[in-house]
């Protein structure tokens, strides 16, 4: 039996520095285990999930760290593969627990990461199910999708302003929305 697994992350910082405090992050911390969420379309994120300490040298008011993990295997030279968007709790941050407005931007990152986990299983979904036929491409098709998902999210804070053009914010929420609904069959 093959085993391919690929584990894919995205950092993304918004809006303008607020002035706190970093605490120090203790031993214990950093060898506690990732809590994470899995993307729902029920379940939006609250400020309660972003449990790392605020990065006071990052000039962001919030930290969003968003998961693509890939799990592909052959097995009896069948392929299989199981695409996971989730959303790392120990790894996120905020400056500014009182905005919703930044919430909000946070959530349409995290929501802009299962747009593209679901286009990842599409895309693997074209492979076929013959592990001869989708082995030699897996590797090109990951990779492309982890860069199309970055630069995604990078241009979603550019033209956002990071969440502070409301108006084009929202143009990217219904873009969003929209790219949800078309890749419907592709969610986990």
């Amino acid at each position: 039996m093959n085993f391919i697994a690929l584990f894919l992350s995205l950092l993304t910082g918004y809006i303008a520095p607020a002035p706190v405090l970093a605490k120090p992050v203790s031993e214990e911390k950093k060898a506690a285990k990732t809590e994470q969420i899995a993307w729902s379309a029920d379940r939006r994120l609250a400020w309660s999930d972003f449990k790392a300490s605020p990065d006071t040298l990052n000039p962001h008011h919030a930290l969003t760290a968003a998961n693509l993990a890939v799990d592909a295997k052959c097995n009896a030279n069948t392929f299989a593969y199981d695409v996971k968007c989730v959303f790392l709790a120990t790894e996120s941050w905020t400056k500014n627990t009182r905005s919703e407005k930044l919430l909000h931007h946070e959530q349409l990152h995290f929501d802009l990461t299962e747009v593209h986990a679901r286009q990842l299983r599409k895309n693997l979904q074209a492979l076929g199910t013959s592990c001869p036929d989708a082995k030699p491409r897996l590797a090109a098709v990951v990779n492309a999708a982890f860069a199309d998902w970055k630069a995604d999210q990078e241009k979603f804070d550019e033209q956002s302003r990071h969440g502070l053009d409301a108006k084009v914010s929202e143009v990217w929420e219904q873009n969003i929305a929209k790219r949800l609904k078309q890749l419907e069959k592709f969610k986990s």
